[in-house]
C-alpha cells in the first residue's frame, strides 16, 4: 500500500472518530446514537459485525442494538448465547476492556472470529459492553492498536452516557445547584489559613467544580513556584516527571499574568510557553490544558495619589491553577468560565493565609491564643486548680527524700575459681572428665602428649649412662699400681673423675626435670568443685596446645557465692559518694533478682570494686562490682554464670532526681558552660 493510501485510511479513521465525539455530546435516542457509534467504529477497524450490550431494568444484559451479526453465523451456533455471557460477565465485573482469539484461548467462542469487548459506563457505574467481531486472521501486530481505538472510541459512548438525563445548564434547577455548590466551595476553601489545607481544597473541591479531569495548585514561594496540590492525590512528589514539567510550566505563565489555554494548537503561545507546553502534554496524556494565573486580591479602599486620583492598580500573582481535561481537546461547557470564577477565590484564599503565616513567630501566638482561649469563663477555676496540682506534684518532687539506687547487670558465680593452664607444649590425647563434672583435688583431668620431652628424656638417660660407664673406667686406672714415677698420670685421671661426676650430677637433674615435666602432662585438679568449661571434646581433644594457655576453668561450687555486677562508669559517683557517707565502709547493701525468677527478691551487700574501669560493647565503660550474699536463702542450688540485676542503695535523694536524674544527668553533660 502506497504512502498516499495509509494517510487516506488515518484520515477516514481519525475522521470517524472525530464524528463520534460529536455524535456524544448530542441529545440524540440511545438505540439512534449506538447505531451511528456501530457503523463508525465496525467501519473504522474493517470489522465483520458490532454489538451493544446494555443492562435493562431487570439488571440483565440484553442486546440493545448491532450490526452486522447475522454474517459471522452467532444466531446459527445454538450455544453461541451462553458462550458470549461468560466474556461479557466477565468484562461487567472487571470493567476491563481486552480480546479473545480463537487460536489463543482454551474457552470456546461463540463465532470463529476474534473477540474486542470493552465496558460501558455511566456515572461510574458498568451498565453494559461493547463487543466488536474482528476477522481472525487479523495480525498480532495489529490487535493492540484496535483494543486502544476501541477502548477510546467506548470512552464516548460513556460520556454520552453520562450526558443522558442530565439537566439543561441553563435551567433554574442546575443554576441553583451550581450556586449552592459554588457556596460550598468557597465555605470550604475559606475555612483554613494554613497553605497547603488551602490549595488541598482548591484542588480536589474545585475539580468537582469545575468539571474538569484534574485541577492542580502552584503557589509563589517568593520567586519559586511551587505545585502544592493536585487533585485525587493525598501528597505531591516535587520529584516526578509530571510534576517537574508541571511546574516549568506554571511558572512561565504565571509570569505573563495572562492565562494560558491549550486545545491541541500551540502556535499563538510564547516560546517558552510552547516548549514548556509540549513537554508536559507529552508527560501528563492531556488534550486540553488551561493555565490560569490568580491574584492578591484589591484594596478594599483604594489608595489615591497627591492629585486625589486613584492610584494604578498593579495586580500581583500569588500563584495559578492548572486544569486539564484527558479525554477531550475541546473544554466541556462551562468549564474555563467556572474555572475563571473559582480562580479570583483561591487567589484571595491563599494570599490571606501566606500573609498570616508570614507574622513573626506565629506558632508561638497561635499557641499562646489557644491557651488563653482555654482560660476564658469557668475555663480559668480548672486552669487554677491544674496549676495547684502541678505545683503540689513539683514540690514533692523537691522535697520528698526517695531511695537511689544504682542499678547492676552482671553474673552468680563461686568465690573459689580456679583456672587450668598447659603446664607445657603440646597435643591432648585424652579427657578423663566432662562438662559440670565435680571432681577433687588431685584428680586427674586429662592427658597431654609431648614427644620432645620423651626424646629429650632418652637422649639425657643415655648420656647419663655414657658418663656413668667413663667413671667406671676412670676409676678401674686408678685402683692400679701405679709407679712412682707416674704422678702426673694420676694427677690427671682424678681430674678426669671429677669432671664426670659433675656432668654426672648435672644430667641427673636435668632427667629429673623432664621426668617433672613428663608427669605435668598428666593435668590435675588444682581445686575440688565444678568443671564449668563447656563441650570440652569438641575444644580440647586431639589439639595441640600451648604453655600457658587456659585448658578450663574449676569453681568450687560448694563454698561462699558472690555476684560480680557491671556498672556503669557515670554510676559510680553516686557509688563512691555513698561509701564516703558510709565511712569509707564499701558494705552498701544490695537488692537482686535473678532473670529465672523475677518476682523474688534476695539481698546481699558490697564486698569489693575494682580498681579499673572495662569496656562493655553493651553498656560503654564499666566498673565490676562483686556482692556476697548467702546462699541459703535462694531457692535452689545456685546456677554458675546465672544472670542476675541488682540494685545497690547509694543513700536517699528527692524524688525528682530519683525519676529524672537522667535527664538532669543529661543537660549537665552537654550543656554545662
Amino acid at each position: 500500500m502506497s504512502n498516499s493510501s495509509v494517510q487516506e485510511v488515518r484520515d477516514k479513521i481519525i475522521q470517524l472518530a472525530r464524528e463520534i465525539e460529536e455524535h456524544s455530546r448530542s441529545k440524540m435516542p440511545p438505540r439512534e446514537f449506538f447505531n451511528e457509534f456501530l457503523k463508525r467504529v465496525v467501519g473504522a477497524v474493517g470489522a465483520r459485525a458490532g454489538v451493544v450490550w446494555l443492562r435493562n431494568d431487570a439488571n440483565r444484559l440484553e442486546l440493545l442494538h448491532e450490526i452486522g451479526l447475522a454474517n459471522t453465523g452467532f444466531h446459527e451456533n445454538p450455544n453461541a448465547m451462553s458462550a458470549n455471557q461468560q466474556f461479557l460477565t466477565e468484562v461487567l465485573s472487571n470493567g476491563q476492556a481486552c480480546t479473545y482469539h480463537p487460536a489463543e484461548t482454551s474457552e470456546k467462542l461463540p463465532t470463529e472470529d476474534m473477540l474486542v469487548l470493552a465496558a460501558l459506563q455511566k456515572n461510574k457505574e458498568v451498565v453494559g459492553v461493547v463487543e466488536i467481531f474482528q476477522r481472525h486472521d487479523t495480525p498480532a501486530q495489529a490487535r493492540p492498536g484496535f483494543l486502544q481505538f476501541v477502548e477510546q472510541m467506548t470512552g464516548y459512548a460513556c460520556r454520552y452516557l453520562d450526558n443522558q438525563g442530565k439537566e439543561d445548564p441553563n435551567s433554574s434547577l442546575a443554576v441553583s445547584k451550581i450556586a449552592e455548590d459554588f457556596e460550598q466551595f468557597v465555605l470550604q476553601l475559606h475555612k483554613s489559613l494554613d497553605v497547603k489545607e488551602v490549595a488541598f481544597t482548591a484542588a480536589n473541591d474545585g475539580r468537582l467544580l469545575v468539571g474538569c479531569d484534574r485541577m492542580s495548585v502552584a503557589v509563589l514561594d517568593g520567586r519559586k513556584t511551587v505545585i502544592r496540590a493536585i487533585s485525587g492525590q493525598d501528597s505531591v512528589n516535587h520529584r516526578a516527571n509530571l510534576v517537574r514539567r508541571m511546574t516549568k510550566l506554571a511558572s512561565h505563565v504565571i509570569r505573563t499574568n495572562e492565562k494560558m489555554e491549550y486545545t491541541g494548537k500551540v502556535d499563538h503561545l510564547a516560546p517558552k510557553v510552547e516548549r514548556a507546553l509540549a513537554d508536559f502534554v507529552q508527560e501528563s496524556g492531556s488534550r486540553m490544558v488551561t493555565v490560569i494565573p490568580i491574584f492578591q486580591p484589591d484594596p478594599v479602599i483604594e489608595k489615591e495619589d497627591s492629585n486625589g486620583r486613584p492610584k494604578e492598580k498593579v495586580r500581583k500573582a500569588v500563584g495559578g491553577i492548572i486544569i486539564e481535561q484527558v479525554a477531550e481537546s475541546q473544554p466541556k461547557a462551562g468549564v474555563l468560565e467556572k474555572g475563571d470564577l473559582v480562580s479570583d477565590h483561591v487567589g484571595a484564599a491563599i494570599y490571606n493565609a501566606k500573609q498570616y503565616n508570614r507574622l513573626f513567630l506565629m506558632p508561638l501566638w497561635r499557641g499562646l491564643g489557644k491557651v488563653f482561649g482555654f482560660l476564658e469563663g469557668r475555663n480559668g477555676l480548672k486552669a487554677a486548680l491544674i496549676v495547684l496540682a502541678l505545683a503540689g506534684a513539683i514540690a514533692a518532687l523537691v522535697m520528698v527524700p526517695w531511695d537511689y539506687r544504682v542499678e547492676g547487670q552482671g553474673r552468680m558465680m563461686p568465690v573459689i575459681q580456679k583456672d587450668v593452664f598447659v603446664p607445657w607444649d603440646g597435643e591432648v590425647v585424652e579427657i578423663m572428665v566432662d562438662s559440670g563434672q565435680h571432681v577433687e583435688e588431685g584428680q586427674l583431668l586429662l592427658q597431654i602428649k609431648n614427644p620432645d620431652l620423651k626424646t629429650q628424656r632418652t637422649a639425657a638417660i643415655g648420656e647419663y649412662r655414657s658418663k656413668e660407664a667413663l667413671l667406671r673406667t676412670i676409676n678401674n686406672e686408678l685402683t692400679r699400681n701405679l709407679r712412682p714415677a707416674e704422678p702426673n698420670k694420676r694427677n690427671e685421671l682424678e681430674g678426669q673423675m671429677k669432671q664426670t661426676q659433675e656432668e654426672m650430677a648435672s644430667l641427673a637433674e636435668q632427667i629429673a626435670i623432664i621426668e617433672e615435666r613428663i608427669a605435668s602432662l598428666s593435668v590435675k585438679a588444682p581445686i575440688s568443685g565444678v568443671i564449668a568449661t563447656f563441650q570440652l571434646e569438641q575444644l580440647l581433644l586431639n589439639r595441640p596446645v600451648r604453655r600457658g594457655e587456659v585448658l578450663l576453668e574449676i569453681k568450687h561450687d560448694d563454698g561462699e557465692w558472690q555476684l560480680e555486677l557491671d556498672v556503669e562508669e557515670k554510676r559510680m559517683g553516686h557509688f563512691l559518694d555513698a561509701v564516703k557517707a558510709n565511712n569509707n565502709d564499701l558494705s552498701l547493701p544490695v537488692e537482686f533478682v535473678l532473670a529465672t525468677d523475677s518476682e523474688s527478691k534476695f539481698e546481699g551487700k558490697v564486698s569489693k570494686v575494682s580498681t579499673r574501669a572495662n569496656s562493655s560493647q553493651e553498656a560503654g565503660s564499666v566498673v565490676m562490682v562483686f556482692c556476697e550474699f548467702k546462699k541459703d536463702q535462694l531457692p535452689r542450688q545456685p546456677r554458675i554464670g546465672a544472670e542476675v540485676r541488682a540494685k545497690i542503695n547509694c543513700g536517699e535523694k528527692s524524688l525528682g532526681y530519683v525519676l529524672f536524674g537522667d535527664v538532669v544527668e543529661f543537660v549537665q553533660k552537654y550543656f554545662w558552660l
